[in-house]
């Protein structure tokens, strides 16, 4: 079959999205592994367009949580953060809350702040999303074993995410064993 053709422009609306997320995808799980997290735990998914939704959009989630989407689609580009990773978006970057969106901050992608630009910002975002997962308990059997480790052992990532004494690890804080600075 050496007489193929290639027609550009027939892509699927998430293309752009998954292509991009595909370049940063391992720096993303980096990151979630250096706050003590599952890279498994990371997912990236397209939604479709519905008629009550412009266009869908790529969301990155870790577990439950959302960490950021990405929307290159038509002639709307914007990442949109969650409300509670808002404190995380520098002031120089062009945003805006709409009350539509109210769950969300929107930064857009122009020709002065590209998408590549973001990099630093969106691994950023993955990070704090690990560090902000909701404690469901304080610590577990292997508290000791974590503080001299100075950081989470559970083998079990999954099941770690609900340890809180695992984020106050995280910050540099450390109760028990050998390693004790509080």
């Amino acid at each position: 079959m050496d007489n193929q053709i290639a027609l550009i422009g027939f892509e699927p609306p998430e293309y752009y999205e998954k292509e991009f997320l595909s370049t940063i995808e391992a720096d993303l799980r980096s990151a979630v592994k250096a706050m003590g997290g599952d890279g498994n735990l990371l997912s990236i998914t397209s939604t479709k367009s519905t008629k009550s939704s412009a266009g869908g959009y790529t969301a990155v989630k870790f577990g439950n949580l959302t960490a950021f989407r990405l929307k290159i689609r038509g002639k709307q580009h914007y990442i949109s953060i969650p409300l509670s990773l808002s404190d995380l978006i520098p002031a120089d970057f062009p945003c805006k809350k709409l009350p539509s969106d109210e769950k969300y901050y929107r930064i857009l992608i122009t020709d002065e702040h590209p998408l590549e630009s973001y990099i630093p910002f969106l691994i950023q975002v993955v990070a704090a999303t690990v560090d902000r997962y909701p404690k469901e308990w304080d610590c577990c059997s292997r508290y000791l074993e974590c503080s001299d480790a100075k950081t989470c052992v559970h083998p079990n990532k999954e099941f770690a995410l609900g340890c809180g004494y695992r984020k106050i690890l995280s910050n540099g804080h450390i109760f028990y064993g050998k390693n004790r600075n509080i």
